[in-house]
């Protein structure tokens, strides 16, 4: 087997860790902590819950999962608002054989099966596509593993409620097909090929076999969620078994330190980055063959904590955010803390299930009473809305309300109804924040489940403007300021611009940004500074690394100014513009000397030209010309008479930077910024 040097290191570090590997398991209580957090993130950033395709189809399948479990109202609810929205129906339609469009399925039988009363309308045309396939001859469809996740959970599902095999045979027919008549699986190493594009003679960059690690998470979930449903007697059920043990080896021999796998399992200097949608697919399938007697607790309950640590310590951000998701395709790739997917937050949903029944604790019960949602008032106070009527006597209470980065809620007051409280706080700077919640009723007597948080955003720019932003869309630019990189500002086309008051002048020093799909495109824009608005400079000019997702500083002279304007220029792929995120670096402009920028007077070039500019007045006033720095040193001075409203200041010498330019005559007098380049 490969990489043995790096499977002896996990080997005996598994071993060690083996010894007290249920007091690193965090409890039902933590873990069910994390589940919601990621869940509810990924709920309030789509309020629209989407179309019926396998992407998003894998979320729901792990978020009608996470209800079985945890019974919140509010998830059922949402997953049959998507599939009411969809008609319950396939991508393709029913005649469609491709296992990405029965994907759906899934959850639609599974909410079925929930039903008190049972709609057939509800999994009908998942059926009839399923039957077309059961009952033809062809078994040549799976010819990428994805499929075995996509569409074998469906048929073991359609064989248990209808109590007929011929499912499970069909199964086991295309099954065959693409594990033994294609060859994707290699019986010497336990791992699969993506598909035969992908088996020797390609290789990786570095000559090791390609497997791919979400493209093996597939096939692992596949077979746990199958095994769960298949018959003790069906007669393929000891091949599938002895696959998923042998899978289940390989794998751990693999294994990261930090709990993560490779994005490909066997190059570890191959997009080397933590890699999340594989990892919670493993873990999830090693923590199921645990729970099920199918996997030694000993030797892999190590392999399943440590992963499920590295998940919820590293991808897992403060807001819920699921990052290091690596994007749709079909081999290893790149993944950062910005990258996240629908499927990714459905297999992590699937992980934590698993996780739940290893741990110790009482499993919390849902009251379905919450916070709704925190709204920033202003620097000193929140606004928070709850999901019923308060019990004033536990919902005034500020130690029942706890802010953390250093921030804290000095008193609570009633809001504008019997649902809302209003916080008064101290310590708001800009950044990212959670909120707390303890010992809270409601007046039916429901209490807050203990530790409740929701995160919120607060920023001191003053407002954020742009030229337009994708239609029937989300992506407005305040979402460049939401402290979330899953969000962000989208316009199409050249010259589109996103621009930032900062309330008054600051003296800035660069500015960072993000850019959706940055770590696979460069963005192309410029950074112009401005007093006033409409006298602007351009402060620099160029694109993104094109290999990062993450913030990106772009330094320059440092200058005052009150507005920052971004120009975007599109991408290498596209006319787009879209920013994740943005930071202002500024500091607060302290000099004795600061005249009153008066907009009767305008100076062209600004920055100067060999040493000289004009300034443009509203009259022919003989008119006083004096040149200051911040500190208020006098640098020129002289009265000079207009010619055609113009005055020509000429042989400057003047340092780089910014300097007042105060003008007076008998008619108007004020003051207006130069650059000096």
């Amino acid at each position: 087997m490969k990489r043995k040097i790096l499977g002896l290191f996990i080997a005996l570090s598994t071993f060690f860790s083996g010894f007290c590997y249920a007091q690193q398991l965090p409890s039902k209580l933590e873990i069910l902590t994390k589940m919601k957090s990621v869940n509810d993130y990924w709920i309030s950033q789509n309020t629209s819950p989407g179309n019926n395709q396998w992407a998003r189809a894998v979320y729901f399948a792990g978020n009608v999962e996470f209800y079985k479990s945890y019974p919140k109202d509010s998830y059922l609810q949402y997953a049959n608002l998507w599939a009411a929205n969809n008609g319950w129906g396939l991508n393709g339609g029913t005649s469609t054989r491709n296992a990405d469009n029965q994907t759906c399925g899934q959850a639609y039988i599974d909410m079925y099966k929930l039903d008190s009363v049972k709609q057939q309308s509800k999994i009908a045309a998942i059926k009839t596509s399923i039957d077309n396939m059961v009952y033809s001859t062809a078994s040549n469809d799976w010819t990428w593993v994805d499929a075995l996740f996509m569409s074998m959970p469906v048929y073991a599902r359609m064989g248990n409620l209808t109590g007929d095999t011929i499912y499970f045979k069909r199964m086991h027919d295309l099954y065959t097909y693409t594990k033994d008549t294609l060859g994707l699986y290699n019986y010497n190493e336990g791992l699969w090929y993506r598909d035969v594009n992908y088996k020797p003679p390609y290789a990786t960059k570095t000559g090791q076999d390609c497997y791919w690690s979400r493209g093996n998470g597939w096939v692992v979930g596949a077979h746990a969620r199958i095994l769960q449903l298949l018959p003790v007697n069906d007669p393929h059920r000891n091949e599938y078994i002895q696959t998923f043990k042998a899978m289940a080896a390989a794998l751990k021999d693999r294994q990261r330190t930090d709990g993560f796998w490779n994005s490909s399992l066997d190059d570890p200097n191959e997009y080397n980055g933590p890699e999340t949608s594989g990892t919670a697919f493993f873990t999830y399938g090693i923590a199921w063959g645990i729970n099920n007697h199918l996997l030694d607790s000993t030797t892999y309950a190590p392999v399943a904590i440590n992963a499920w640590n590295g998940l919820t310590t590293t991808a897992v951000q403060s807001n819920g955010f699921l990052g290091y998701v690596q994007g749709v395709g079909a081999q290893p790739g790149l993944a950062s803390v910005g990258t996240t997917q629908d499927f990714g937050v459905g297999a992590f949903l699937l992980a934590g299930i698993e996780l739940l029944k290893m741990a110790s604790g009482t499993m919390p019960v849902p009251t379905n009473f919450s916070m709704q949602s925190i709204k920033v008032v202003d620097n000193l106070h929140l606004r928070v809305q709850f999901s019923k009527k308060l019990d004033f006597i536990s919902a005034l209470k500020s130690q029942n309300y706890v802010l953390n980065n250093a921030a804290s809620v000095s008193s609570v007051s009633k809001g504008e109804n019997d649902s809302t409280t209003i916080l008064t706080v101290t310590g708001l700077t800009s950044g990212s924040y959670q909120l707390q919640i303890n010992n809270i009723s409601s007046t039916e007597g429901f209490l807050v489940e203990p530790g409740e948080t929701k995160t919120f955003s607060f920023t001191t720019i003053l407002s954020v403007t742009a030229s337009g932003f994708e239609p029937g869309t989300s992506n407005t630019p305040d979402k460049t300021l939401d402290y979330d990189f899953a969000t962000r500002w989208s316009c199409d086309g050249k010259g589109a611009w996103i621009m930032y008051d900062l309330g008054d002048l600051k003296l800035v020093s660069s500015v960072d940004l993000a850019f959706f799909n940055g770590n696979t495109r460069r963005a192309f824009f410029s950074i112009y500074l401005s007093t006033n608005i409409s006298d602007t400079v351009q402060v620099y000019t160029g694109s993104s690394s094109g290999r990062s997702s993450a913030l990106e500083n772009y330094n320059f002279t440092d200058l005052p100014a009150r507005y920052v304007k971004i120009v975007g220029n599109g991408n290498s792929q596209s006319t787009w513009n879209s920013i994740t995120e943005t930071r202002i670096n500024w500091t607060a402009i302290t000099t004795v000397h600061q005249p009153e920028v008066n907009n009767d007077f305008k100076i062209f070039p600004n920055p100067m030209k060999d040493g000289c500019f004009n300034i443009y007045t509203k009259n022919n006033q003989l008119s006083k010309v004096t040149i200051t720095d911040f500190s208020g040193r006098v640098i020129y001075k002289k009265t000079i008479q207009p010619n055609e409203s113009k005055l020509q200041i000429t042989g400057l010498s003047l340092s780089k930077g910014v300097y007042y330019v105060s003008v007076s005559n008998s008619e108007n007098s004020g003051s207006i910024l130069l650059l000096s380049e």
